[in-house]
């Protein structure tokens, strides 16, 4: 399987059109139905259904785009860091995370280096907790902006200083935004949206409340991924949502965040694989981060 026929399968994915995908790569469409042809043959599956006016994906057909759109990638990546790997750090960051007011670290650090390095560039990632795992395990990625508990087993991590305040976000015209608090009778009141990638035995409630709160004791009405859309659910009324503090929509109007009383937080880690070789832009990031959180 050569890296080019991996090109052209993905321009068809994406064109969705033989001859159009062909127009684009500049190669017959003869040609171009050939190689995914043998593409096909060499694989023994079946990649595109096609039809008398687009080519589709089957299902083995977006498994393997999710693969080549990684090998890609990855190659890309290399090619960039053998290209840039000098001492004008002409190179690119990678840097996945959720949705934390954490990430203010990483980009004044960032505009500090870019001050001193015009040529460096960053590429932002944003998704749950799996996703961006997921793009770090499979190294398209360089760092992962991830809240604890985390595990770090595959992993090297600095764990940065602020802390993050867990509590509810709320329509600021609810019974419970007048309080400074909420404690563990008010959390088991309330209808509430809880995070997907963080289920009430991720974070120990029940020691938190001294018992009185646990899963079962809950009203759960709705899960979530990342709060963006979450938020309009909670200005509907309809339900508070289990979160962090200092996320952006809260400054959109009409929400707002009551901490857990009494105070539960949890801390941030900026983790990278382990026996990964970091490129020079990536190794001055991470050495200006360890020294920023040294101070």
């Amino acid at each position: 399987m050569e890296l080019r026929t991996l090109s052209y399968f993905l321009a068809v994915a994406r064109e969705q059109n033989m001859t159009e995908a062909a127009n684009v790569l500049h190669v017959t469409q003869p040609t171009l139905s050939r190689q995914i042809a043998d593409l096909e043959d060499e694989l023994g599956k079946k990649l595109f259904t096609r039809t008398s006016r687009n080519t589709l994906l089957t299902e083995d057909g977006i498994h393997l785009r999710q693969r080549a759109e990684e090998i890609l990638a990855l190659v890309n990546q290399t090619e960039d860091e053998l290209k840039n790997d000098t001492i004008d750090l002409s190179g690119c960051i990678r840097i996945g995370a959720g949705e934390t007011h954490a990430m203010h670290i990483l980009a004044d650090l960032f505009a500090d280096l870019h001050s001193r390095y015009p040529r460096l560039t960053v590429e932002l990632f944003t998704g749950n907790a799996d996703t961006v795992e997921e793009k770090l395990a499979h190294g398209l990625i360089d760092f992962a902006l991830m809240i604890e508990p985390f595990n770090t087993e595959h992993y090297h991590f600095v764990r940065l200083p602020e802390p993050i305040r867990v509590g509810i976000v709320t329509r600021d015209d609810s019974e419970w935004a007048q309080k400074d608090g909420i404690t563990p009778d008010d959390l088991n009141e309330m209808p509430l949206l809880s995070s997907s990638r963080q289920p009430t035995n991720r974070i120990d409630y029940s020691q938190w409340s001294g018992g009185k709160v646990s899963a079962e004791t809950l009203h759960i009405v709705g899960r979530f991924d990342l709060f963006g859309n979450a938020s309009h659910f909670v200005r509907t009324g309809v339900a508070n949502a289990l979160g962090i503090d200092k996320l952006l929509q809260l400054d959109t109007g009409h929400l707002k965040f009551i901490p857990l009383k009494p105070a539960l937080t949890l801390t941030s880690v900026i983790v990278w694989k382990k026996y990964r070789l970091l490129s020079k832009s990536s190794s001055v990031f991470l050495e200006e981060l360890r020294k920023r959180v040294a101070k």
